[in-house]
């Protein structure tokens, strides 16, 4: 009985680091966004004269939600299919005869 709470203590533990690995890389994320939203108004409020401000905030959060939106679709869509059990193709690796 010890060991399983000591696997189980050890579990909680990775949750909690992975769980803050994954603010860390979301707050990356939305850096960088920013950083290509100001280099996207920059370029633009220089050719074009559009006001700096507002093509930051669009740019910045096209930037940071298009590519978010696609990510929780393509996770939805595995997670979808890891329910659902596959049958095996012709391509696979079963020998059909």
């Amino acid at each position: 009985m010890d060991g399983m709470q000591e696997t189980r203590r050890a579990m909680e533990r990775a949750i909690r680091r992975l769980n803050a690995l994954e603010y860390v890389i979301l707050a990356v994320a939305l850096v960088l966004a920013m950083a290509g939203g100001a280099l996207v108004a920059l370029l633009l409020s220089a050719s074009l004269e559009l006001p700096f401000r507002p093509v930051w905030l669009v740019s910045s959060l096209l930037l940071f939600l298009v590519p978010g939106f696609i990510a929780l679709r393509r996770e939805a869509r595995n997670a979808s299919g890891r329910r659902i059990k596959d049958k095996p193709t012709s391509t696979d690796d079963t020998d059909g005869r």
